[in-house]
């Protein structure tokens, strides 16, 4: 049987998906976004895996995710899969920004892969799930004021998550699975894109074996080293050329070595070449 798709879309900047899959599908790829993402947990049996960390899912659990954040989801069983999820840009909310209030706080005051996850009783108890099907009501309605209700409900939404985010990070980390060693070096390949990074560098750097660290990352990320490293520097590489820089000078930037390899690498994950992109 076909999943059901409910979709709405507003200007390239907002969507919502609501999802019910008879059956999970086999695997998920892994895949990174340069929007924001808030996924609301239905149905199923899953862990995802996000930067790293994994976190088992309960029904009614909301997922925060940040732009650059790689993550999948793991699928136990076949066990029927139902979920909404969020994409956004902060250019949609932009206007409503406040000097001292960031409407982005539960995504941005955190660290990667860290406190991704609320617990499905903080949801019901402060009746987010509700903004969901609020929002959800006007998109299927199409009455005049449904774009500009849907955004209303949205930003009570982020003041909803905000409040429980708050008050959740000060007390204690989410319950979850993680390597410390695998934090450490995902941090510091986020922060060294710009640097060579090799196998033979992170094994000197963080004295571990090359070839249990490849098992690890592998475990832990869904992906090679390699291939985390390639969807980090691409991503960085998206924000400078949409900025105006130079496609040969984002190249370097971003830590490839020679064009060849960052051309055909970006258009292996985009589907289009660096300046057509850049267009």
């Amino acid at each position: 049987m076909d999943p059901h798709v409910f979709h709405y879309s507003y200007e390239n900047q907002f969507d919502i998906t609501h999802t019910a899959d008879p059956q999970a599908p086999a695997e998920y790829p892994v895949h990174i976004h340069d929007r924001y993402e808030i996924y609301y947990f239905l149905s199923g049996d899953v862990t995802y895996f996000i930067e790293g960390q994994s976190y088992p899912l309960s029904r009614h659990d909301l997922l925060v995710i940040n732009t650059g954040e790689l993550h999948r989801p793991v699928f136990n069983s076949s066990r029927p899969y139902e979920r909404i999820t969020i994409h956004f840009r902060p250019e949609y909310i932009s206007s409503f920004q406040q000097k001292d209030y960031n409407l982005l706080y539960c995504f941005e005051r955190r660290k990667l892969g860290h406190q991704n996850r609320i617990d499905g009783s903080d949801i019901i108890e402060s009746q987010a799930d509700q903004y969901f099907y609020k929002i959800r009501k006007y998109a299927t309605e199409r009455v005049r004021e449904s774009d500009l209700m849907i955004k209303t409900y949205f930003l009570q939404m982020l003041v909803a998550l905000n409040r429980i985010f708050a008050d959740k990070s000060t007390t204690t980390e989410n319950t979850m699975a993680y390597d410390v060693k695998i934090v450490e070096i995902l941090d510091y390949i986020n922060n060294h894109l710009h640097e060579q990074i090799t196998l033979d560098s992170l094994e000197e750097k963080f004295y571990v074996s090359k070839y249990y660290l490849c098992h690890l990352f592998k475990k832990n990320t869904g992906v090679t080293v390699g291939e985390y490293i390639a969807y980090k520097r691409i991503l960085k590489a998206k924000e400078l050329l949409i900025m105006g820089a130079p496609v040969l000078e984002t190249c370097h930037t971003v830590g490839f070595r020679d064009y060849s390899n960052f051309y055909k690498t970006f258009r292996r994950l985009e589907g289009v070449s660096p300046r057509e992109y850049k267009q």
